[in-house]
Formats: C-alpha cells, structure tokens, sequence
C-alpha cells in the first residue's frame, strides 16, 4: 500500500519516517520470531511442558505478540489513514483481530506473571 499510495506527488514509502518504522517493525517481528524458535527447541529437547524456562520463555513470546501485533496494525492504519477503516482493507480487520491477543489466549497481565514468577 505504502508503494501504490501517493502523497504530495511521490509513493508514501518515500517518505523517510515511514520506511525507517517499516524496517524497525520489522525487525522487531525478526527478533519474536527467534525467541519463538528458541522456545520451541528448548521444549524439544526438554520434552517437559512444565518446565520452568519454557513457560517463562513461551508466556514472554505470548506477550510480545500481543503488544507487538497491536502495535504494527496500529502503524498499519496510520500509514492506510481513513482508508484502513473501511471494511474493504485488510487492515481494518487484522486491527481489530489484534487486540484479542491481549485477551483471548490469556491477558498480557497473566503472561507477565507467569513470567514474574518464573524469575
């Protein structure tokens, strides 16, 4: 969208500010993506669903997906302006899907307990 969608005569990806929170929002995806991996190849070779570093691990991912897929939907409808409110966009729907992270699979206040606890 950001490539198709002009402003001022130029794609809105050519807007600096734009393309330097793209690249870090997308490194912070890189960086849940390795902390996913990591989890799931320690419980592979713990074989032990209660064990401890692996919930502490698994409740840190849980809770830095939920935060971090709210906010790049936000950014998402930021860059969309009204049109990421139109039913039509995909945006519109992942940003209201994004929030039931926080609250579906367990609030962002239980993961971080079971984080605290897991210290």
């Amino acid at each position: 969208y950001c490539r198709d969608r002009k402003t001022f005569g130029q794609p809105l990806i050519d807007n600096q500010f734009i393309y330097f929170k793209i690249a870090e929002l997308s490194s912070e995806v890189e960086a849940l993506r390795a902390m996913v991996y990591r989890t799931v190849d320690m419980q592979m070779e713990r074989n032990d669903p209660f064990d401890m570093e692996v919930v502490r691990l698994a409740s840190m991912a849980k809770f830095k997906a939920g935060r971090l897929s709210r906010e790049l939907t936000d950014w998402c409808l930021q860059f969309h302006g009204g049109m990421g409110y139109m039913r039509e966009t995909p945006v519109e729907r992942m940003s209201r899907d994004a929030r039931v992270q926080a609250i579906g699979g367990g609030a962002s206040e239980v993961m971080l307990e079971e984080v605290a606890k897991r210290m």
